[in-house]
């Protein structure tokens, strides 16, 4: 029997201002996995960003998922390939994929995300912050 992973997925900016979803991407996902036969440990989280940044995209939300899985490398590869099929690209989309695994989410994260709800988050400080906590991103 193989290892079980606890497996954390956030993705966001799947979206343009002329069409996509992020949560849309995420029913999409989940309706798959489903069929991987994951354990979901939690409801999809639809994080809320700082609703003041002039070039959102509409609720300028990512979307966080946590689930238990024997294969991390397929789920990982499925996301991946979700997030390139539907992210509307052409019109601007930027889109992003962290996966972190573990079962609990330390307090560092939880202060990073505190910080994007209410200030502005360079690409550069993301960046840094995923490579220095030694990440997976997309």
């Amino acid at each position: 029997m193989q290892k079980e992973t606890i497996l954390n997925i956030g993705f966001d900016d799947t979206d343009s201002p002329k069409g996509m979803c992020t949560t849309y991407l995420a029913y999409k996902l989940v309706d798959s996995l489903k069929k991987e036969k994951v354990e979901f440990l939690d409801y999809p989280r639809l994080i809320r960003f700082n609703p003041n940044i002039p070039w959102k995209t509409r609720g300028n939300g990512a979307v966080a998922l946590k689930l238990k899985t024997s294969k991390p490398d397929l789920v990982k590869n499925k996301v991946i390939r979700f997030v390139k099929k539907f992210s509307d690209l052409k019109n601007g989309a930027n889109p992003a994929v962290v996966f972190f695994e573990s079962t609990a989410i330390p307090e560092e994260f939880t202060q990073f995300s505190k910080h994007a709800l209410w200030q502005l988050i360079s690409r550069n400080h993301a960046k840094k912050f995923v490579a220095d906590h030694n990440l997976e991103s997309f």
